[in-house]
């Protein structure tokens, strides 16, 4: 069972560390979806493989009632986690990929649902607190969304981004009023600047006689 002060790890780690390919594939995932490091990575693949497994044991069982109520579940899961359609098959189990569960991931749904301007800034709102999923404020960007849950994933009601101005929301366009006075004070300096060179232009013929 182990020490709970030091629970076992959720992911496999690669079988070698250094392999150039992996090692791209890798860092084009992390930037796609804005990840922290590549444990979000690995995590996702050692889920995959789990289904992968299952779903080999299943087929290999197809015979037998029990694998039957297994696949049902396993495909009603799925489809409920937004990773498959809902006519599945075992056989698109066994062409999941990473992705998949990347895809299912908060941080990635509050970027495609239009929440946050980047990735990297969709895991920052998350992380400070200003997403709720179901009414309730939610920290954990790799927190993985369900079909229901994505129609409800909004600002939080205590959060300043509610406001259609605030500047790091999506599309926030500066006030009116800010753009008037701004052309105010710019005509006033041309102003200035231009009575402060008559003043200039008349001082130098006096300086001139004496």
């Amino acid at each position: 069972m182990g020490d709970p002060k030091f629970p076992s790890k959720h992911y496999n780690t690669p079988s070698h560390p250094w392999q150039k390919v992996r090692m791209e594939q890798e860092s084009n995932l992390m930037h796609q979806y804005g990840l922290k490091n590549k444990k979000e990575i690995w995590r996702a693949d050692t889920k995959v493989r789990e289904m992968r497994r299952q779903a080999r044991k299943l087929t290999a069982k197809a015979s037998e009632t029990q694998a039957q109520k297994e696949k049902v579940l396993l495909l009603a899961k799925l489809n409920r986690l937004g990773m498959l359609e809902q006519d599945s098959a075992l056989e698109d189990v066994l062409r999941m990929n990473p992705e998949n569960i990347l895809d299912r991931r908060l941080q990635t749904q509050v970027y495609l649902q239009g929440l946050s301007s980047t990735v990297k800034q969709a895991r920052q709102l998350i992380v400070h607190g200003h997403i709720s999923v179901d009414g309730s404020v939610t920290r954990v960007p790799g927190m993985t969304v369900t079909r229901l849950q994505e129609k409800n994933i909004i600002y939080s009601p205590s959060s300043a981004l509610n406001s259609d101005l605030h500047p790091v929301r999506p599309g926030a366009k500066a006030p009116v009023e800010d753009e008037q006075t701004e052309e105010v004070v710019s005509e006033e300096t041309k102003e200035k600047s231009e009575e402060s060179d008559t003043k200039k232009e008349e001082k130098k013929p006096e300086e001139v006689k004496k």
